[in-house]
């Protein structure tokens, strides 16, 4: 009993003395060596519905004056290749991140959970993904387009998770080798003009950009029409590294949450159809999070990994 007694003693003053040691540990030399300098990482295609050179150049022209507002200078890297990311982040060479929903699950675990922000289009931070055909074609489920072309904005990759899991669900091949032909678009409003025009059989899109391309084109919601709908959920997310200090949590929170009320970054914003900032919940992220777990259970039933 003494000895159980002292071994659980011993235990819990190790655990104390590692807990002290983690956070006590010095920060990165570049946080104290360059206070006054932030690195900040985004995926390339991460900003779907609008133009990618558009995007590009407004999303670090925000990004360079939102660190500005904070008194600090911005060095900004594009990711094409989510590991790449990841590696850096660890690695403490990015600060903050910016990547759709999918990839930023694949590295929360090196971000404060608690300092996560997004992007709102229309009125919520929340998006359905729809997956549109035209009405003339009477297509009445997932059945009917099998070997049909569909056309897809390039980077919209929850909308194209939301897909593969309605189609693996009913027992139908993935997304990848269901349709005849994938087209990739360079944004939303071209994939919903290729449907239009018969140059695809559907479309997958947002439902923002579905809605705005039905107040520019009063024929598309007469002519096209919704098939499925995804849950309401989060496409983008900015992230802050966990190793950051504490102070930058605090700029991040006072100045990106009010950045929209700076008239040059308003101007930016709309560039992409966006209007601020918000901070986000953890809760926000469930759909999100079941939707990918979801298809993860599908792929290990179909003894596959993609």
């Amino acid at each position: 009993m003494k000895y159980r007694v002292a071994y659980s003693y011993l235990l819990s003053c190790c655990l104390l003395l590692t807990t002290i040691l983690t956070h006590s540990a010095p920060l990165p030399d570049r946080y104290t060596d360059n206070p006054s300098i932030g690195y900040f990482g985004r995926m390339s295609k991460i900003l779907f519905d609008a133009n990618v050179t558009d995007t590009t150049i407004a999303t670090d022209m925000i990004i360079r004056k939102v660190f500005g507002m904070m008194d600090m200078k911005s060095e900004i890297k594009i990711y094409e290749d989510r590991n790449a990311l990841i590696h850096d982040l660890s690695e403490n060479r990015v600060d903050a991140v910016f990547t759709n929903t999918i990839d930023h699950f694949a590295l929360d675990h090196l971000i404060n959970s608690d300092y996560i922000y997004t992007l709102i289009y229309g009125s919520s931070a929340h998006q359905k993904a729809y997956l549109l055909t035209r009405k003339k074609d009477r297509i009445k489920n997932l059945v009917d387009l099998r070997g049909k072309k569909i056309s897809i904005p390039n980077g919209h990759d929850l909308g194209r998770l939301f897909l593969d899991v309605e189609l693996r669900k009913q027992g139908l091949p993935g997304l990848d080798n269901y349709f005849s032909s994938i087209k990739q678009t360079i944004d939303t409003n071209t994939a919903v003009v290729d449907l239009f025009f018969g140059k695809s059989d559907c479309a997958l899109v947002s439902d923002v950009a579905f809605e705005l391309a039905a107040e520019l084109n009063k024929q598309i919601p007469q002519d096209l029409k919704v098939l499925i709908a995804s849950d309401y959920m989060i496409p983008q997310i900015i992230a802050i590294n966990k190793n950051v200090p504490h102070s930058i949590f605090k700029k991040v929170d006072e100045f990106l949450v009010k950045a929209h009320e700076n008239p040059r970054i308003k101007h930016l914003l709309s560039l992409f159809r966006a209007k601020k900032f918000v901070k986000l919940e953890q809760n926000q992220l469930i759909e999100s999070r079941s939707l990918l777990d979801e298809h993860e259970v599908l792929l290990k039933q179909a003894g596959t990994t993609k």
